[in-house]
């Protein structure tokens, strides 16, 4: 049994605990949370800790294939440039080994505290990480089409990918997932629903102003970017309405979907969204947003329309890092109001429970989360500095 102490306990689950004692077995399972009154073990056992200890963190959206464009697209430029200028590097020589940026970047993104992640796969590239990994992976197969004549095969291909990824010995945990809103047809949304059973899926949302200028007018880049790839296409027939209102007929209502980015979503997106989809949780990439677009989402009103939030970190080709910690740092930053406990919660055990990782996200008796050491912070304010680092001190269990 180890007995680890910090300033502060944050167990997620329940309130923090100031001078508190985590035992641990030699498993990583958590035996008990104690306070400062209930010491009865000799100080020599006890390991201290500078700043907090709390639970691994879940990044909820991650597209590790990726890692080989780490700083190759220029920031700031909106989504259009971003899609085009990835598109053009994929379709020529990779500039590094993707097995090795993958190796890299994610045991990086597993020091740093993250022991689950949502990971979005459009190849096998990452099959051999996870396959050995101690990370906790769920990986979604994505699948587009914006031409209904290429349905099919779509969907082939990201089933066959799923497929792939559930033969895995460890880390099989797959579902086939829309990409977007709009790069998505019915006919394929339907076809996607029918397949993916009561798995999990998650779909980009409300990620640039154009988005919504595409399903209400048909018109703006993405219906530039969609005839581009598809010469000849017919237009698309614009809804008049959000882009979540457009594609609400083809989504089942009861399933577990995570909305990823809503960077420019507001609170009538919010309000349907919980008129309508009891199962909805919103996950923000701080990081990503602002290497994209510049923007934060508005995220005091999902607080205020008491929405399911998780954290994560997009790509390395539109993120400096694969790192909870920065997210939460960027978000602190524009909104220090936001209690550390409350973020926290969403970087751990939101995620754990969207995902079915039942032994992850808080640091309770039985569970074996994994515990992360969070250093330089405002111990008094309980707040996140620009220079706070994090590091896993205990693996999560398997």
């Amino acid at each position: 049994m180890r007995f680890l102490s910090a300033d502060f306990i944050f167990p997620v689950s329940n309130p923090p605990v100031a001078n508190g004692i985590v035992a641990v077995d030699e498993q990583g399972c958590i035996a008990e949370i104690l306070k400062p009154a209930e010491k009865n073990i000799p100080e020599g056992e006890i390991e201290h800790f500078e700043g907090i200890l709390c639970p691994g963190f879940v990044n909820a959206h991650c597209h590790l294939e990726l890692s080989w464009a780490k700083g190759l697209i220029e920031s700031g430029t909106g989504l259009d440039s971003f899609l085009r200028a990835l598109d053009s590097l994929r379709h020529n020589e990779l500039p590094v080994n993707q097995q090795e940026a993958i190796q890299n970047e994610g045991m990086e993104m597993y020091r740093s505290g993250v022991v689950g992640t949502g990971d979005i796969s459009n190849s096998a590239a990452t099959l051999q990480f996870k396959e050995s990994s101690a990370i906790l992976f769920h990986t979604f197969a994505e699948v587009f089409a914006s031409d209904p004549a290429k349905a099919e095969k779509a969907l082939a291909k990201g089933a066959e990918l799923a497929e792939t990824f559930r033969a895995l010995k460890w880390n099989n945990s797959a579902s086939v997932t829309p990409h977007s809103t709009y790069s998505v047809t019915e006919k394929l949304f339907k076809m996607i629903s029918a397949v993916t059973g009561n798995n999990v899926i998650s779909i980009h949302h409300q990620e640039t102003p154009a988005e919504e200028l595409f399903f209400k007018t048909g018109r703006g880049s993405i219906a530039a970017r969609r005839l581009f790839y598809n010469p000849g296409l017919e237009p698309f027939k614009p809804t008049g309405k959000s882009p979540l209102e457009s594609i609400a007929p083809f989504l089942d209502k009861n399933r577990k979907t995570l909305l990823v980015h809503n960077t420019f979503a507001t609170g009538a997106d919010i309000g349907f969204a919980r008129q309508n989809f009891p199962q909805l949780t919103w996950c923000f990439c701080p990081n990503a947003n602002q290497y994209i677009e510049n923007r934060l989402p508005d995220i005091p009103l999902f607080i205020e329309n008491e929405c399911d939030i998780v954290l994560g970190t997009d790509s390395l080709a539109s993120n400096y890092q694969l790192s909870i910690l920065e997210e939460m740092k960027t978000i602190s930053k524009h909104f220090p109001f936001i209690p550390l406990q409350e973020m926290l919660g969403w970087a751990t055990l939101n995620g754990a429970r969207f995902f079915g990782f039942d032994k992850l996200g808080s640091l309770e008796k039985g569970k074996s989360p994994g515990i992360v050491n969070i250093q330089n912070i405002d111990i008094e304010s309980l707040q996140l500095k620009p220079e706070s680092t994090s590091r896993l001190i205990i693996a999560a269990g398997q």
